[in-house]
């Protein structure tokens, strides 16, 4: 068996074996779809509070028609 700088061993795998890079595609798709996750429910977040600070300077400028307007069809 051959032994790294340390004493350790070292890897039966070779760097550029398949069972590594396809560890490291699986991860790189987990980080992806992560972080477009946590985009779409900042998106969603940040509208939710523009709508909240849009009524709520309505309120406070005295305003009794803050209500969302709805369109008939």
């Amino acid at each position: 068996m051959m032994k790294q700088e340390g004493g350790r061993p070292a890897s039966p795998a070779a760097p550029g074996d398949d069972a590594n890079s396809h560890l490291s595609t699986r991860g790189l798709l987990i980080v992806f779809a992560t972080l477009t996750v946590g985009l779409v429910l900042g998106y969603l977040l940040l509208s939710k509070l523009i709508d909240m600070s849009q009524e709520e300077d309505c309120a406070l400028a005295h305003r009794y028609n803050c209500g969302a307007v709805e369109v008939p069809r």
